[in-house]
């Protein structure tokens, strides 16, 4: 049986025909216009999420740069205020040790003074013991009066 071609298959190519344009717009369209907004909608999501992942990257790399720059900045206070610092303590040094110069200059000075003005007592001290001495051993009132090189040998000046 070979397939006749009569009024009824010419109907049913119409039918399908006819079925496949309704179908194509019914369901076609629709789902072809869907699935174009969706790979437009993932292609402009790719576009944005590199161009956010550029953005993330300038940012972290500002970001670095600005760190960075902070750290020198940090570091250079840092070792401006050691040397400052530094310099203050030896200034202060330095005045300290003058202060203590000065200081002692001034005492060594009063104290050459004291012990000339010590010496220069016991001097008389001694002129008058040995006068008193000479006095009553003699038994009259003499007047006696020591070289300072002799009183200076007796006192190991």
């Amino acid at each position: 049986m070979l397939m006749q071609i009569d009024g009824t298959f010419i109907f049913v190519v119409i039918s399908f025909l006819i079925f496949l344009l309704i179908i194509k717009a019914i369901l076609f369209n629709p789902i072809t216009k869907v699935i174009d907004e969706r790979n437009s909608f993932y292609a402009k999501n790719s576009k944005m999420e590199a161009e956010s992942k550029e953005k993330s990257r300038i940012l972290l790399d500002e970001k670095e740069k600005a760190l960075k720059s902070s750290r020198i900045e940090a570091s250079n206070i840092i070792k401006k205020t050691t040397q400052e610092a530094k310099e203050q303590s030896a200034l202060k040094i330095k005045q300290a040790k003058q202060e203590a110069t000065m200081l002692l200059d001034k005492n060594k000075t009063q104290l050459d003074e004291l012990s000339k003005n010590a010496k220069n007592e016991a001097k008389k001290e001694i002129n008058l013991i040995v006068q008193s001495m000479v006095s009553r051993v003699l038994g009259e009132q003499v007047s006696i009066d020591l070289k300072d090189d002799k009183i200076n040998q007796y006192l190991n000046i």
